[in-house]
């Protein structure tokens, strides 16, 4: 028998003894390595809808590939697609109960699904796996948060931000928690801390927006609205622009932005009301001559009530100053 003949009979020997696992596994073998380094290429260059393939090309081949399920979370993740980044973070905690990335990814989805009491579970064992994670700590407050519950997030938060005092993120998060405590200085303090340290975004720049009118800094607001309507049109922006001109005293520059607000939401009660307030002023200051501001103040009146019918506050104004309709 020649040499060939008996290392083939060996082979088909050792085939018959092993299930032929053994050459096919190492080819799998070979195989994955290959799809997880090209998935893992993919995730860095941003193309997570190829990742995603590789990564479910490994799964069919390895159903129980932890940094397979780990991807997938990743890469829906990337793509707000958090209902299927949920049960691929699941997975993967059910596969490796004590890996870090999985607890805190099914964290993160599950708080982006809006279910803050399961993500406060999955943030407490990353926390466990990493007692220094602010990311988790992070996590945890902001859930608390979400289920205003600002006494719970509290611990979590300070923790936070005692962890990572250069991210943030976590004086955000600082500033929302001293928000609902009512202590409008220090939330204040808390969002100036937080754009020193991160990228002026829209949100930011709306926390800004309040934590200064809370606090009275009329110019402020100003400015912080017209920031954020550089950014684009924003209702909100514009009535509180309006709102602080009118505290400052400047009446026409105050009823410009109520207009403006209008404009962008003419669903937006606020704004009705302040340009009502507006016209009354400025029919009131012509000794009630100005017949325009009159008929402007019943007008604006009139569409803030049929938006909103429960303001006292507004029925009163109008009956004591005889703006009936």
């Amino acid at each position: 028998m020649s040499g060939m003949r008996r290392v083939e009979l060996a082979t088909l020997t050792a085939c018959l003894i092993a299930g032929c696992d053994a050459p096919n596994g190492q080819n799998v073998r070979q195989n994955v390595g290959i799809q997880m380094q090209a998935a893992n290429a993919a995730m860095q260059d941003a193309e997570y809808s190829e990742a995603l393939q590789r990564f479910q090309e490994i799964l069919s081949a390895d159903s129980n590939n932890v940094p397979a399920w780990l991807g997938t979370g990743q890469a829906y993740s990337e793509l707000g697609e958090w209902q299927q980044a949920e049960p691929a973070f699941a997975e993967a905690c059910r596969l490796s109960p004590a890996s870090y990335e999985a607890q805190y990814g099914h964290g993160t989805s599950l708080q982006q699904l809006n279910r803050p009491a399961e993500a406060v579970g999955a943030y407490h064992r990353a926390m466990t796996i990493d007692p220094l994670s602010s990311d988790a700590s992070l996590g945890v407050g902001i859930s608390y948060l979400q289920m205003d519950e600002p006494q719970h997030a509290k611990p979590f938060v300070e923790r936070a931000v005692e962890l990572s005092p250069a991210d943030g993120r976590t004086w955000v998060a600082l500033g929302a928690l001293l928000e609902r405590e009512g202590d409008d200085p220090a939330a204040l303090d808390a969002y100036l801390a937080a754009s020193e340290r991160l990228e002026s975004s829209p949100e930011l720049k709306r926390n800004l927006l309040y934590a200064y009118a809370r606090a009275g800094r009329y110019h402020e607001v100003v400015g912080t609205a017209r920031s954020i309507l550089s950014d684009g049109p924003s209702a909100d922006a514009a009535e509180r622009m309006a709102w602080a001109w009118f505290r400052l005293g400047r009446y026409e520059r105050s009823a410009e932005a109520y207009i403006q607000a209008i404009q962008f939401d003419p669903n937006m009660w606020q704004a009705w009301n302040g340009l009502g307030v507006n016209a009354v002023n400025r029919w009131l200051l012509s000794g009630k001559t100005d017949a325009d501001s009159r008929a402007e103040a019943v007008t604006a009146f009139k569409a803030s009530l049929q938006l909103n019918t429960s303001q006292p506050k507004v029925v009163q104004l109008v009956s004591e100053y005889g703006l009936s309709f």
